[in-house]
């Protein structure tokens, strides 16, 4: 199974659906709280170009936010990414 990290908030409503569909998927998530750990995420967000939450990051690529997670899987395209076929 892949690795995913996750930049987020726990208020953030896009980071909770994001945990939602990938927990649905049976995916364990690293997930970096930006409110406790910010220069963890100001150093990847100059890297990436993105100061939103959240940043998904499977197997060390980054895939973008929750919109760009949920149009993976309306696509068919994430739970190969995620090793799960």
């Amino acid at each position: 199974m892949a690795n995913v990290t996750m930049y987020c908030t726990d208020s953030c409503p896009f980071c909770i659906n994001a945990e939602k569909l990938l927990l649905s998927k049976g995916v364990e998530i690293d997930k970096i709280d930006i409110e406790q750990e910010s220069e963890k995420f100001a150093e990847i967000s100059t890297q990436i170009g993105r100061d939103s939450v959240p940043q998904i990051f499977i197997d060390g690529k980054h895939i973008g936010g929750f919109d760009d997670l949920s149009e993976l899987d309306m696509d068919d395209e994430l739970d190969p990414m995620l090793g799960l076929l």
